[in-house]
């Protein structure tokens, strides 16, 4: 039943959103972040910039997405599809990325520091013609 209303209203703001003619415009952004908070899944989507501070969003699938600027800091990120994702200036300050898959992502200027990282590399996280903020990693080739 949440995710029915989360729908019908995200249906109400896309609606409103298009009118305006603008994808970058927050409004749009915001109705995909209800969307990947209530379906766990936004290939594809917008959410430059978007807080997802501290959210579980373990499995999820952003593969295509652009989270250019996001703050992921703390988030639960265990499983979650990353691949061909844009995370250019993302912040994943404290997030756990074990097992994620970020081939073909691009992690340029990255901030990783208290991030659940090496680890994850040792967990399985795939980094695959990665983008990192040191250069390119293909350890999971």
């Amino acid at each position: 039943m949440k995710k029915l209303l989360v729908l019908i209203l995200s249906f109400g703001l896309i609606y409103s959103s298009f009118a305006q003619d603008d994808p970058s415009d927050s409004n749009f952004i915001a109705i995909n972040k209800m969307k990947l908070l209530s379906l766990n899944s936004c290939e594809n989507c917008l959410l430059k910039g978007v807080l997802l501070r501290d959210e579980n969003l373990e499995d999820a699938n952003l593969s295509k997405a652009s989270l250019i600027g996001a703050a992921l800091i703390g988030a639960n990120l265990r499983y979650v599809n990353f691949s061909w994702a844009d995370l250019t200036n993302a912040n994943f300050y404290g997030a756990d990325l074990s097992y994620a898959n970020l081939t073909n992502a691009n992690l340029r200027r990255a901030y990783f520091k208290g991030a659940i990282l090496h680890e994850a590399t040792i967990k399985g996280a795939i980094f695959c013609k990665t983008e990192m903020p040191w250069g390119m990693d293909n350890s999971g080739c």
